[in-house]
């Protein structure tokens, strides 16, 4: 029998999601495989059973058509893609019987990661030149298979197995389509409408992401990028160009995975122009393209980040490193995109953080929570359905719990299902969440404080203010405080006047309009916290490259009544020191009394005159044995909890209830209320309890 190994039942929290391009809502979701490979009828009868909005399994880009063409000492035999397809369009037909779009997946850019393929003309490769269904697909776009790729491939190309010509660190292993090219392009197209045709619902791709590429389309897009926005005094002085028309480009790249070394101005140029193509491609291809062939065809990527691995834990996407550095906010596929263009058109947010958030590590602290990543895409995705990837294998009610918690779906990956217990976790919260459905939506963030994210010097190049930031960020939540985060580059987007401070890293890399924004804050009574970056964080090998420096020259000055709070990377709690200046002691913070493992978010509706507490338990006893995945997290119950709350005196409370998925029915809680402070405790919980604070 088949095993579909990663599934998760998936609720998104409908109050953060808005109109979007593809009309049907998206709250529940399963995620089946990812591979070719068909669902087995006991697989479908628990989707039916469950009845998700979408279902993402199967793959329907190069990685089935490669199939056909094995190599010759392979046991499986060639498989018919058309074949193939029409069983998936069964499939679908059953799904959409029931209300369920199937969700394809589809690689990006990347043909092949065994060289020999290409040699051998087995593979993609092979099918492309041997096997290609003009009935499926039309006319071959060309005649060869070596006009579809990026030229670093070739091995002429090559200093070694590892640097280009140009000088760049080349993945040899790797074969892409050009991003540049017209033509992978157009048989991209081909694939979306044959997996259109057979009933696909749309599509989330992977790895998107481009490496290199010598080919001459390449260099004029990137010549054509340089003009279009930098004028001759710029591209001299920035890139030492003299003479765009003649200037000798000899490649693109597109990542920058190494920590020892910057890259150098035009290197960062490139970088931003390939992440913008990458963005114009999917675009093209996904949107422009299959909303062609079907107007509500659901979109989305699955794209990493890597801002806040607070242990870096992570040993294989990056060369291991105790900072953080540039290249771990160049590893977003969407870094350089500017605000306006960011996620366009998608319909699901969906980051990956390396599976650094697994577990917990109790020794040091570690909840292997998301929170973190979780408030910056919630700000990114301003209205959208998004979701954290974590890779929790071990803590199913806690993958739940936090994703209910934060607003996104339940782990995209790896919710358990296939033993009794748990399927029996996993369906007792499934059924709780449905049942208070009304307790997640029509909600806005309950927040404080907002910790202002350095999209803007991070772009520029300078990733030292990520540590301070998230040092922020950790202690707030370690302090059981209520806060946002807000992407700087939309600070004058941002209804700010709700927040009684705002803590920024980065303010020399503000553009005119968002400083402004922080100008009328403070002027409005706000209080504005600086964390100045360190010239020694900001000079250490990886942490800046050359082209940020400008800058730091002559920076515009803050407002006269901005705080300071210095040291806080190393010394994450300086934070309170600047806070207690804000009138902690006139009007104190929202909080909870309860030890670290406790996490708090609170949300309010304005609607039905009522806020809503998220308690979050990540305490279990770690490596723990059992049967089941369920058994084996092993939690431990939170003692009861003391809220405190900040609750205007005039508005009086009608009641407190208190739910969890981890027993049957609610629980009325007495409360205290005076001088503008509510007051009440939780009965102890398992690992979720909810608090219903109702208003008259």
């Amino acid at each position: 029998m088949k095993i579909h190994f990663v599934v998760c039942v998936a609720f998104i929290l409908s109050g953060f999601v808005s109109a979007q391009e593809s009309t049907k809502p998206v709250r529940f979701m399963l995620h089946g495989n990812m591979s070719h490979e068909l669902p087995t009828e006991e697989y479908l009868r628990f989707v039916e059973e469950a009845r998700p909005d979408i279902l993402i399994m199967g793959v329907f880009d190069q990685r089935l058509y490669a199939l056909a063409a094995p190599a010759p000492n392979s046991k499986k035999p060639p498989l018919d893609a058309a074949e193939h397809l029409a069983k998936w369009k069964t499939v679908a037909e059953r799904l959409h019987r029931k209300g369920i779009r199937l969700i394809g997946q589809m690689e990006l850019f990347v043909v092949s990661d065994q060289p020999k393929e290409l040699v051998d003309g087995t593979g993609w490769f092979g099918f492309y030149e041997k096997h290609w269904n003009e009935k499926l697909l039309g006319i071959r776009p060309t005649k060869t298979v070596r006009e579809l790729l990026a030229h670093s491939d070739i091995a002429e190309h090559l200093k070694d197995d590892k640097t280009g010509l140009c000088g760049c660190r080349i993945n040899a292993k790797a074969i892409l389509g050009c991003v540049n090219g017209p033509h992978w392009a157009e048989v991209q197209k081909r694939m979306v409408k044959a997996a259109i045709d057979h009933g696909v619902d749309g599509f989330m791709t992977n790895r998107n992401f481009f490496e290199h590429c010598e080919c001459a389309h390449c260099q004029e897009h990137f010549r054509r990028w340089l003009g279009d926005r930098n004028s001759a005094e710029e591209l001299k002085n920035r890139f030492g160009i003299g003479n765009l028309a003649t200037q000798r480009l000899t490649c693109v790249s597109g990542n920058h995975r190494t920590h020892e070394t910057m890259p150098d101005a035009l290197h960062l140029e490139k970088l931003r122009f390939v992440k913008n193509r990458v963005r114009e491609f999917f675009e093209d291809v996904y949107i422009k393209h299959g909303r062609g062939l079907k107007k509500d065809l659901f979109v989305s990527q699955w794209n990493h980040m890597a801002y806040f691995d607070e242990l870096h834990l992570d040993k294989g996407h990056l060369p291991p490193s105790t900072r953080t550095n540039l290249a771990h906010a160049l590893a977003d596929e969407r870094w350089g995109v500017p605000a306006n263009l960011w996620g366009r058109g998608e319909d699901l947010f969906w980051y990956c953080n390396w599976g650094t958030t697994q577990n917990t590590i109790l020794a040091k602290e570690y909840a292997g929570d998301t929170v973190l990543y979780g408030l910056y895409l919630r700000a990114m995705a301003r209205g959208k359905p998004y979701v954290i990837n974590k890779y929790d294998f071990y803590r199913p009610r806690v993958m739940m719990a936090e994703a209910a918690a934060l607003g996104y779906a339940t782990n995209a990956i790896a919710t358990p299902w296939q033993h009794e217990e748990d399927r029996a976790v996993v369906l007792r919260y499934f059924r709780f969440l449905r049942q208070h459905e009304d307790l997640y939506l029509g909600t806005t963030p309950h927040a404080e404080i907002g910790l202002i994210f350095p999209r803007r010097a991070i772009h520029a190049g300078d990733a030292s203010p990520l540590e301070y930031t998230e040092a922020c960020g950790r202690a707030l939540i370690r302090a059981h405080r209520l806060f946002d985060m807000i992407p700087d580059d939309l600070l004058a987007q941002t209804p700010l006047e709700s927040y009684r401070a705002l803590i920024v890293a980065a303010p020399e890399f503000l553009h005119k309009d968002e400083r402004a924004a922080l100008q009328k804050y403070t002027e409005r009574g706000g209080k504005l916290l600086w964390t100045p970056v360190s010239l020694e964080d900001r000079q250490r090998a990886g942490a800046m490259s050359v082209a940020a420096k400008r800058f730091l020259v002559d920076p515009a000055p803050l407002p006269k009544s901005t705080l300071r709070a210095a040291d806080v990377r190393t010394n994450g709690k300086a934070i309170f020191t600047a806070l207690k200046a804000v009138g902690n002691d006139r009007e104190p913070w929202s909080t909870v009394k309860a030890p670290w493992t406790v996490e708090v978010h609170s949300y309010r509706q304005p609607a039905k005159k009522r806020s809503i507490v998220h308690l979050v338990n990540y305490n279990h006893t770690e490596n723990a044995k059992g049967k089941s995945v369920s058994e084996r997290e092993a939690p431990l119950a939170a003692k009861p909890t003391q809220v405190q709350l900040a609750w205007p005196a005039a508005r009086q409370i009608r009641q407190i209830r208190f739910l969890s998925p981890d027993v049957e029915g609610s629980r009325i809680l007495p409360f205290q209320h005076k001088a503008g402070i509510l007051h009440f405790t939780t009965p102890a919980f398992l690992v979720y309890g909810v608090c219903v604070v109702e208003a008259e």
